[in-house]
């Protein structure tokens, strides 16, 4: 008998083979000895069972009629995950379950529940889903690898018992103190991983666990799936989780739960995942006892659609069940865990690795990971033909699940329930389905018809693909399946009443009224200013302009969420230490030259008072305009989920507010669906309806295309790091050599980018994706000398990362921070420029007054003499900067305006053009336009060499750099 994981206690089992009761103490030390003593001979006796029948129930049919007898030992209820030799394991004190699997542990010794297989027990989070759930050891419906053979007793991770789905810790730890009410702290997570901050833990089980979190990049929760530290151990099981979750991350659907990030922190493997909140459809089976039948086809409807989804791209989810169904609070149901899955291939013959499995053979980790005739899935809702092998099902087997699934939420009850769960599983194989309309009067006749054939025994009678299951659903629920989408008359009405109300609420009129009287007021302010020689103020007045607009950004994306904010918070928290000494550095030159023209002071402070401008403007205008929509937005979301209860598809919903919201829709659309979607859904309504619309906020888009660019290429290099990195340890733990396994690690990481690349290119032109593709790339075969996995000849990406890094964006930084500074310090050794320019405008502003005053005077003049001022000033003989190094013919032609100018356009490049590209234009522009007097550029009548070297070198900066940009 296996005693791995075993709590400490006392059990009383029965021997496998001669049935002798005996008592198994198990210490609290980890370290302590485990003991066994045979039972007094009374105790015995009145311990074993008045039952004298085996556990098993044997089908009451015929040898020839019956089918085989799934491959799953007899196993008492109380053990959980994967089941060892026949035997009586009883722990005192508890009752039976039929469905919970997993190693044999300690059962809850509190109030025995019911043999009803949905009795409530321990409360779990709705988002702790899939086999890192934490399950009670009562739990119905607990995932666990059911094995025809004993379990081995090693500490292998490889090995069936690593895969648990309980697993009690050897040695119990405090509980840790909460930390104010932000975190719920765990000894065994770090406060940080990677870049999310872990809040509370929401789930453990044998994998791992279940960690809810905050993506700081863009301020959400998430969920954090981390690996068991002992599974971790295993670098061949970490290559296959990491591949899986990075497949899985390219599927997005509305039904799907989708999985962000893969990553590894502080030794702790794990991927996050989209945080559904609300609840799962078996929390509403628990709350209501039955759920009405128009409801739960809903439900299962939009379950279908995400499911049909993963079929498309050869997943099979295996482990459908009301626990890994959620539904959010707007009404949408998402498939947990789709991802994680098998997918088969015709060409391989793959053993299932846990319920994670992408097809690949098995030669990577020898055979260890896997276990011949393993079956995955839950008892109370596994199709006969998984109980014999989960490696060869396909989307039929979903088909059956989820059509027990819809059983239990119309009749609150599973469609077979046992004592143990080979019972339950041979029940399935063996005994007709008693219809849910006799059991429950009110399912209609037809929706039982409809379960009946979804729950076939044999998979060629139920029906053949998800479309199909799609198509009777939709037929129930009288839903239209062909041609365009046509809404209720009423449904329509109220849209365009609630998009009326909502656009009607819009505080856009105020906010672009109050933005052209505040530039009007700071531009009249410079000029003024500068006009009449108070050049401190007018610098007073370009911090109050840049401030302003900056602070209302800040107080707008922060509270209202902003997309546009959200893009810039995460383009600033996932900066390299480079471009953060970039940004840091253009700050501290503008800091340098305003102090340099004696502004800086009144700059702060003129900030300072833009701060509060701009917090007064989100209040006026964004907080009312909020609160004032909260009503529209309430009623147009109760409409929408509504209309996903009575069957209408997602992708329809969101065409019929497209189409039907009027000229003005897309605020309204992205307020309800996000930006990308409102992108995409500009196409559709190109096409489908003849008017055109009004475009909301578009000069946000080129903005968040370049930011999404880079963070897009950020983001792959750390995927490709990561898959590299656990794909060379693994090679490396076979016995391949280092230099080896780097190189097929490389070949192996860029294979699945360049894949995962081309699905997201696929999925937005709305052709199909086949992730298949990206599992043949991981093959762990190595592949010919200069070519990938793929078979793509191979391209060094060295000199063109190094040409991109150091030839691109900090190359232009540099020179134009050096060229920058020299000009500002060509300024400060010349103070007389100043006090000549404030001199020469406090004379234009006595006469402007003089004229103005005087009768027959003439603006003509004044402005005719303010020209003459301040060409006196730039023609002002000036000396020459004084820099070491450089020699003199350099600093000679570089000792006039145009080269701060210039170097300040060349950090701007630097900051927002990426690649190696616009350097070739602006370098050679900074360069003419800084020292162009030098290069023999002449004078040309009133405009001196240094002006038109000025204006061509900044004309290549601004202008090519843009054209070559990436």
């Amino acid at each position: 008998m296996n005693t791995k994981g075993l709590k400490a206690g006392e059990f009383k089992p029965t021997c496998p083979k001669c049935g002798t009761r005996f008592v198994l103490t198990i210490p609290d030390s980890p370290d302590g000895t485990i003991s066994a003593r045979l039972m007094p001979e009374g105790a015995a006796k009145a311990a074993k069972p008045t039952d004298p029948s085996p556990k098993t129930v044997t089908p009451q049919k015929t040898a020839a009629s019956a089918p085989p007898k799934p491959r799953v030992p007899d196993a008492d209820p109380n053990t959980t995950g994967a089941f060892t030799e026949p035997g009586d394991y009883e722990a005192s004190g508890a009752e039976a379950d039929p469905n919970t699997t997993g190693a044999f542990t300690e059962i809850d010794r509190g109030t025995p529940e019911s043999t009803n297989a949905y009795s409530p027990s321990a409360v779990q989070s709705p988002d702790a889903t899939g086999d890192f759930t934490e399950m009670n050891d009562r739990n119905p419906d607990q995932t666990g690898a059911f094995s025809p053979s004993g379990v081995e007793d090693n500490d292998d991770v490889g090995g069936t018992s690593a895969y648990q789905q309980s697993q009690a810790p050897a040695v119990k730890k405090p509980a840790a103190k909460k930390s104010g009410d932000k975190k719920e702290l765990d000894p065994d997570y770090p406060d940080k991983l990677g870049g999310y901050e872990v809040v509370k833990v929401l789930g453990k089980g044998g994998m791992g666990a279940v960690l809810l979190g905050r993506q700081v990049s863009l301020d959400r929760k998430v969920a954090l799936k981390v690996m068991h530290p002992k599974i971790a151990k295993n670098p061949a099981f970490v290559a296959r989780f990491t591949r899986e979750a990075y497949a899985a991350a390219q599927l997005v659907h509305h039904n799907v739960v989708q999985i962000y990030d893969i990553g590894e922190d502080t030794g702790m493997h794990f991927f996050s995942m989209e945080f559904v909140a609300g609840k799962s459809l078996m929390d509403e089976v628990k709350e209501k006892g039955k759920i009405d039948p128009e409801v739960a086809v809903g439900y299962i409807l939009q379950a279908a659609r995400g499911l049909r989804y993963g079929h498309n791209q050869g997943m099979v989810h295996r482990d459908i069940k009301p626990d890994n169904l959620m539904l959010n609070t707007e009404g949408i149901v998402k498939v947990a865990d789709l991802g994680l899955v098998k997918l088969p291939n015709s060409t391989e013959n793959a053993e299932p690795v846990t319920d994670m499995d992408m097809g690949d053979d098995d030669e990577e980790d020898g055979g260890r990971l896997t276990r011949a005739g393993m079956v995955m899935g839950t008892p109370s809702y596994m199709p006969p033909e998984q109980a014999m092998s989960s490696r060869d099902v396909d989307q039929r087997a979903d088909i059956y699940s989820l059509g027990c699934t819809l059983y239990v939420m119309v009749t609150g009850k599973p469609p077979f329930a046992g004592k143990t769960a080979l019972e339950v599983i041979t029940k399935h194989q063996t005994d007709p389905i008693v219809p849910p309309d006799v059991i429950v009067k009110r399912v209609p006749k037809a929706l039982s018809t409809i379960l009946v054939k979804m729950m076939a025994k044999k998979p060629e009678d139920r029906y053949q693909s998800m479309d199909e299951v799609i198509g009777a659903l939709e037929g129930y629920l009288g839903v239209k399946q062909a041609g365009p989408f046509t809404p209720k008359e009423e449904h329509a009405t109220q849209l365009e009443r609630t998009t009326h109300l909502y656009n009607a609420s819009s505080k856009r009129g105020l906010k672009k009224i109050a933005a052209l009287a505040f530039a009007a007021v700071c531009v009249v302010g410079i000029l003024g200013a500068g006009v009449s020689g108070a050049f401190a103020w007018a610098g007073g007045f370009l911090g109050l302009f840049l401030s302003a607009p900056v602070a209302y950004f800040i107080f707008s994306g922060t509270m209202s969420n902003s997309i546009l904010f959200n893009k810039f918070r995460q383009s600033l928290t996932t900066m390299r230490i480079s471009d953060w000494l970039t940004w840091v550095g253009g700050g501290l030159l503008f800091l340098a030259a305003l102090w340099i023209f004696g502004i800086i002071w009144h700059f702060l402070g003129f900030a300072f008072l833009g701060a509060g401008l701009g917090y007064v403007l989100w209040f006026l205008t964004d907080r009312a305009q909020e609160s004032a929509r909260e009503v529209p937005l309430n009623d147009a979301k109760s409409l929408f989920k509504s209309m996903r209860l009575q069957g209408l598809d997602e992708e329809n919903l969101r065409q019929f507010v497209c189409k039907y919201a009027g000229d003005d829709w897309e605020e309204l659309y992205e307020n309800l669906f996000g930006y990308e979607a409102k992108i995409s859904a500009r196409e559709y309504r190109k096409g489908a309806v003849a008017e055109t619309s009004r475009k909301f906020a578009a000069w946000r888009e080129p903005i968040i295309a370049g930011i999404d660019a880079k963070m897009q290429v950020r983001k792959e290099a750390q995927e490709r790091k990561h898959l590299e990195k656990v794909q060379a340890k693994a090679l490396e733990a076979k016995g391949i050599s280092a230099n080896d396994a780097k190189e097929q690690a490389a070949a192996m990481a860029d294979a699945l980018v360049d894949q995962a690349a081309e699905v997201k290119d696929a999925a937005a032109t709305g052709k199909k994706v086949d992730l298949r593709k990206m599992v043949k790339t991981a093959k762990l075969k190595k592949p010919p000398e200069g070519y990938n996995i793929a078979g793509i000849k191979r391209k060094s990406q060295t000199t063109k990362h190094l040409l991109n890094d150091w030839g691109g964006r900090r190359l232009r930084f540099l020179v134009g921070a050096l060229v920058f500074t020299v000009g500002l310090l060509w300024v400060n050794q010349n103070p007389h420029l100043t006090a000549r320019a404030s001199a020469a405008a406090s004379a234009v502003a006595d006469k402007s007054k003089a004229a103005t005053g005087a009768q027959g005077g003439s603006t003509k003049d004044v402005a005719a003499d303010a020209s003459k001022a301040a060409m006196a000033v730039l023609n002002t003989p000036t000396n020459t900067v004084q820099v070491p190094l450089l020699p003199e013919s350099v600093r000679k032609g570089m000792s006039h305006f145009g080269t701060p100018i210039c170097g300040l356009l060349l950090i701007l490049t630097a900051i927002a053009y990426y690649g190696w590209r616009p350097s070739t234009v602006a370098i050679p522009g900074v360069l003419i336009g800084s020292m162009g007097p030098m290069f023999g550029i002449p004078d040309a009548g009133p405009l001196k060499a240094w002006m038109i070297s000025t204006l061509i070198g900044g004309t290549m900066i601004l202008v090519g750099s843009w054209f070559l940009r990436k």
